[in-house]
């Protein structure tokens, strides 16, 4: 990935060691140089279960064809797949987790709160959504004393361009949903008139019809943030 290693190379002569410390020098100094030259991908989940399952699915994946992972997420997040990520460890895969602090008393947030599957409220679900983005410093640190390769950031982090641009590094942009999901988004909110009227999703093969209610309350109000959600798609063309 364009980077260059130093390594300082102490000489020994192998000859005046007993051989069975030979055999370890040698088995150690070929792990340390394996490595030193593995690729280093940085995943970054958005904390709900639609991003975070199918991102941490791929980190293992990743780790499964010889790269070295690190999934950077809070606690309580960690816990939903952390006995997936130590199996795979014991298994002999290169994969880890790096747990930051998720502040919840500075929100009013009981402690373990920090998904959106645990919101029970939007008053809740407001306060894990004003506390995200002030993790941005904390997963900046990390990524600056980590160093990786490649950041694998969900859509929701459009700050991660700008990260990833200091390290000189790529970012790759992580979108979990499907190109048929993607599509009705952007035609379902030019159809709502009322919460119970029923509408069609035009231009597509087959005739789909809703109504309002049937569909989450972020996509139901159309002002929700209309500048967090510009980061969000002008980050796509930011590879």
């Amino acid at each position: 990935m364009g980077k260059f290693l130093c390594f300082f190379v102490f000489l020994f002569q192998p000859q005046k060691l007993p051989l069975n410390i030979q055999q370890h020098q040698a088995t150690m100094d070929s792990e340390s140089q394996q490595s030193n030259n593995q690729l280093h991908v940085i995943f970054l989940p958005f904390p709900t279960p639609g991003h975070m399952n199918p991102m941490i699915d791929t980190a293992r994946l990743f780790a499964k064809h010889g790269v070295n992972v690190t999934i950077i997420t809070t606690h309580a997040n960690a816990s939903t797949f952390q006995k997936s990520i130590d199996d795979d460890f014991n298994s002999g895969y290169p994969i880890k987790t790096q747990l930051i602090q998720f502040p919840s008393a500075q929100v009013g947030l009981p402690d373990g709160v920090e998904n959106f599957n645990d919101g029970t409220s939007l008053e809740i679900l407001g306060k894990i959504s004003r506390r995200i983005p002030m993790l941005q410093d904390s997963i900046e640190v990390l990524f600056q004393e980590l160093q990786p390769d490649c950041i694998v950031t969900d859509m929701l982090y459009p700050w991660t361009v700008e990260s990833a641009s200091k390290l000189n590094i790529p970012r790759i942009y992580f979108y979990s949903s499907s190109y048929f999901s993607n599509c009705a988004f952007h035609l379902v909110s030019d159809n709502l008139v009322s919460d119970t009227q029923k509408f069609t999703i035009a231009g597509l093969p087959h005739t789909i019809e809703m109504i309002p209610l049937e569909l989450p309350d972020w996509l139901r109000t159309k002002n929700s943030d209309p500048a967090f959600f510009e980061q969000v798609f002008e980050s796509k063309k930011e590879f």
